[in-house]
């Protein structure tokens, strides 16, 4: 018999330190529950323009604020930040539009693209805004076609799902517009360029209970509580918890904290991986990941 599914909608975008902060959070649920929970992405388009108000504005001068900025995320979610942050992108709108783009080509496609672009932004320091530099972010994605991504992301219908997207993060739920507490990057209802709009991350459980919602930063625990309230009993039968072999089968780059929540405090990348370390953060990759982002790898 298939196990009875969830429907998990994540509201996010991937210049967000917050959302970039809860990817260890999500991946372990993901590894343990997935059995039980259909993922849909919304790209909620975090920033319009960057540039509106502020003459003289350019992805070069703007990236420094932004480091100085996510290093203060840094020290609330452990995963890295970029330093030095090189090229800030002025809007997350074209991102948003080539991850559904992605789509067309499969979730697991678009969720590849999703992430590749947070690792340039997060990792690399570099903000990617156009179509040659999304082509630079996503080399070596598995099963995904370059020249059909680069087409489809002009698509007037692709257009119009970012859009709807976007529109849909900003029609929050009543649970959102009435929640009230003062943690740090809070879920509570948030106000940017003339509209109300989910906090992202934001992921709404949908199941047999009914619709929960975990809104914001929040601890691991509060995700499983979500899933099992919209599907009691869901949460009894999780996956064993991945060997570090296992989790870079799965994905091919973690970060340190990634690695620490997914397969425990003292687990250790396994032979082969390639380690990171830039000095404010240490990430590894699989050989295969490390070439595609043109780091040296031991022979």
């Amino acid at each position: 018999m298939e196990a009875q599914r969830v429907e998990a909608v994540e509201y996010t975008d991937a210049v967000c330190s917050t959302a970039w902060g809860a990817e260890p959070l999500l991946r372990l649920l993901d590894w343990r529950h997935g059995h039980h929970i259909g993922w849909r992405k919304v790209m909620g388009g975090l920033v319009g323009d960057a540039s509106t108000g502020k003459e003289g504005w350019d992805r070069v001068s703007a990236a420094e604020p932004m480091r100085a900025y996510w290093k203060r995320v840094w020290r609330l979610t452990d995963m890295p930040y970029p330093n030095p942050m090189h090229l800030m992108l002025r809007s997350t709108d074209p991102m948003g539009q080539a991850v559904k783009a992605a789509e067309l080509q499969g979730q697991d496609v678009a969720q590849a693209v999703l992430r590749r672009f947070r690792e340039q932004i997060f990792v690399f320091g570099l903000g990617p805004q156009t179509p040659d530099e999304f082509e630079a972010a996503t080399q070596g994605v598995p099963g995904l076609d370059h020249v059909r991504w680069r087409a489809d992301q002009a698509r007037p219908e692709v257009a119009a799902a970012y859009r709807a997207d976007w529109e849909e993060t900003r029609a929050p739920n009543d649970y959102v517009r009435n929640l009230k507490h003062d943690s740090p990057m809070n879920g509570e209802l948030k106000h940017s360029e003339g509209h109300d709009r989910y906090a992202l991350p934001t992921v709404i459980f949908k199941g047999p209970g009914g619709e929960h919602t975990v809104a914001g930063w929040v601890p691991y625990e509060d995700y499983e509580a979500g899933l099992e309230a919209a599907l009691p009993g869901a949460t009894a039968d999780p996956r064993p918890d991945p060997t570090p072999a296992q989790a870079f089968a799965r994905w091919g780059m973690l970060t340190a904290k990634e690695l620490a929540v997914l397969c425990g405090p003292t687990a250790r990348p396994p032979t082969g991986v390639v380690t990171h370390d830039w000095g404010d953060g240490v990430v590894y990759f699989t050989a295969a990941e490390a070439q595609a982002r043109g780091l040296a790898v031991p022979a």
